[in-house]
């Protein structure tokens, strides 16, 4: 008989307590901190079932073990908060990760229906210079929509009610 206790700071609970995301991302945290040095690590949507802190969080994770135990990680992923943090991290100027060692790809299908990779150009501050149209559906346009909807409605004094 074992268990698997998680630390969550001041709090220490049994892994069958915590959320199932937990669970699921477990084997990529211990293989990222037992591989080999030099190991490649190929992830399949480690942010499922993870709470977005928790998917930002998996950023520093690879950056960190990346960095500390030169590993590489190929990850595949639909989480903004994940790509987010990593766009992130590359900006961050006290981070390891850079345009220099962080690539980012997007792939999308052909008319044909084939796969299509294209590599996300990013700059030293984390920008990426040839954004797909409505990647991530369009959260900064929606973003955008959202802020100028709350400004017009500032303007008019109408912010309390219809």
């Amino acid at each position: 008989f074992f268990e698997v206790l998680v630390n969550t700071g001041n709090k220490t609970a049994n892994l069958i307590h915590v959320g199932f995301g937990v669970s699921q991302v477990l084997p990529m945290v211990v293989l990222a901190l037992t591989a080999p040095e030099g190991s490649t690590i190929i992830v399949e949507q480690p942010e499922i079932h993870l709470h977005p802190s928790a998917q930002s969080e998996l950023a520093d994770l690879m950056i960190h073990t990346a960095t500390e135990r030169k590993l590489q990680f190929l990850v595949e992923t639909h989480s903004e908060h994940l790509f987010r943090r990593m766009q992130t991290l590359v900006a961050d100027p006290e981070s390891p990760a850079s345009d220099k060692n962080c690539a980012m790809h997007f792939v999308s299908r052909s008319t044909a229906g084939e796969a299509v990779v294209t590599r996300l150009v990013l700059d030293e501050y984390g920008r990426i210079q040839n954004w797909p149209e409505r990647f991530f559906g369009d959260s900064i346009g929606e973003t955008e929509r959202q802020m100028n909807l709350m400004l017009e409605r500032m303007m008019k004094g109408t912010e309390s009610g219809r």
